[in-house]
C-alpha cells in the first residue's frame, strides 16, 4: 500500500516505530536523515491492514504495551531511589554519634581486612571488575580481551565474599565477588580478617556507595584509569559501622531491595522484547 491512511495515532507510531518503515527510509533516504518531507513519505511502500477495526486493534496493543513499559520504568525508578537514600542513611562516614545504632563503631580499615594475592591457578576461569555487577567472567562481557594460557598463572585468586581494588574504583568502588576465579595481577584482592563479624552484603553495598566513593577521594588524588588506588592508602581510613545483627538486618533489606530491582529489569526487557517481535512481524 503506497502512502498511510489510518485515523488512529496509536498504528501511525507502531508503523513508525517498525522495521519496516525503517528499512524503507535507509532505501530512500540513506542512513542519515534529519527530517522527512510529506512528498518522500508518500513515495514510500508500507503493507498495512486495510481494515480500521485491525487498525484500531493493532494500534491500541501497540498503546498499552508503551503503557506498561512506561509502569514498570516507573516502580524500577523508585525502587532505585529508595536504594539511594536507604544507602545515604546507611553509610554516611562523616557520622561519628556513639547514641546512633547506625555508627556505633569506627575504626580504621586495617583492623578489619588483608590482602592477599595466590597464584598459579590458570585452569580456573578469568574474572573481570564491572562497575555495576561486581566480579563477572570475563567470558560473559562484551569485550574481547586478548591474553595468553601462559600468562593466566600470574592471575590471582578470587573466591567469594572477596573484594576487589579495580583500575576504575575510583568511580564506582569496589567489587564485591560471588564467584571462584582469577584475575588481573592489576588488581588488589581482600577479605575480612573475621568474617564471622561482619555481613558481606552490607560491606558490598557499602563499597559502592556514594559516601564511600566520597571517602575514597581522600587517597585517590591524581588517579586515573591503568592505576589502582593504594591499597595501603585505603587501609588508613576509618570506617564507621554498626555491630553485626544491624549489618545482617541491612543487608537482608537492601538485598530484598535488589532481587525487585532486578525483576523490574526483567519485566522491562520482556515487555521491549514483545514489542519489538510485533514491530518486526506486523508491517511485513
Amino acid at each position: 500500500m503506497t502512502g498511510i491512511r489510518s485515523n488512529n495515532n496509536n498504528f501511525i507510531n507502531a508503523i513508525f516505530d517498525s522495521d519496516n518503515f525503517k528499512r524503507e527510509i535507509h532505501k530512500n533516504l540513506g542512513a542519515t536523515i534529519n527530517q522527512i518531507t510529506t512528498g518522500e513519505l508518500k513515495r514510500m511502500n508500507f503493507y498495512i491492514p486495510s481494515l480500521t477495526s485491525e487498525q484500531n486493534y493493532l494500534g491500541n496493543l501497540m498503546k498499552v504495551l508503551d503503557k506498561l513499559i512506561t509502569l514498570q520504568q516507573r516502580k524500577l525508578e523508585n525502587y532505585l531511589l529508595i536504594k539511594k537514600k536507604l544507602s545515604n542513611i546507611f553509610f554516611n562516614d562523616k557520622i561519628v554519634n556513639k547514641n546512633d545504632l547506625l555508627f556505633e563503631h569506627r575504626v580504621k580499615a586495617n583492623q578489619l581486612f588483608i590482602s592477599y594475592s595466590k597464584k598459579g591457578l590458570s585452569h580456573l576461569p578469568v574474572l573481570s571488575a564491572s562497575q555495576n555487577k561486581g566480579m563477572v567472567f570475563r567470558k560473559d562481557e562484551s569485550k574481547n580481551i586478548l591474553y595468553t594460557h601462559d600468562n593466566l598463572t600470574n592471575y590471582k585468586l578470587v573466591e567469594p565474599d572477596d573484594f576487589v581494588v579495580h583500575l576504575r574504583s575510583f568511580q564506582g568502588g569496589f567489587a564485591y565477588s560471588d564467584k571462584t576465579g582469577i584475575a588481573s595481577p592489576a588488581y588488589t584482592i581482600f577479605k575480612f580478617k573475621n568474617n564471622v563479624a561482619y555481613n558481606s552484603v552490607y560491606w558490598k553495598e557499602k563499597f559502592k556507595s556514594y559516601n564511600f566513593i566520597q571517602l575514597l577521594k581522600k587517597i585517590t588524588y591524581g588517579v586515573r584509569d591503568g592505576r589502582s588506588i593504594s591499597f595501603s592508602d585505603f587501609l588508613s581510613l576509618y570506617l564507621t559501622f554498626p555491630d553485626i545483627k544491624l549489618q545482617n538486618k541491612i543487608g537482608n533489606v537492601l538485598s530484598k531491595l535488589d532481587t525487585q530491582i532486578s525483576d523490574q529489569k526483567e519485566i522491562i526487557k520482556k515487555l521491549e522484547n514483545i514489542k519489538q517481535f510485533l514491530l518486526q512481524n506486523m508491517f511485513i
